[in-house]
């Protein structure tokens, strides 16, 4: 087993990526291959533990509702959209 104290105080602040990248860095410095293989496993549990922000879902209902009632509200609503279609929806020429 390695110690590394850099990269375990990176560990316990949550910085998985810079303690995974540490423990490269320690991993070039060993010379038995038993002790390649620990930081490997160690290292690959790092990188496992690399959080990404959630994946916000757009959702436009809400937008869609506001605008429906803006509309209504200022007397320009019609059915379909049709208040800013040019003469009708027809082709203009």
């Amino acid at each position: 087993m390695v110690n590394d104290s850099k990269a375990e105080d990176l560990e316990a602040k949550g910085l998985y990526r810079r303690a995974a990248a540490r423990w490269m860095e320690v991993m070039l410095l060993c010379t038995e291959d038993d002790d390649r293989e620990w930081i490997k496993r160690r290292r690959e549990t790092c990188l496992d533990n690399v959080k990404r922000p959630p994946v916000k879902v757009e959702d436009f209902g809400d937008l869609h509702k506001a605008v429906t009632e803006t509309q209504h509200r200022m007397g320009i609503a019609q059915p379909n959209g049709n208040a800013f279609r040019l003469n009708g929806g027809k082709r203009q020429r």
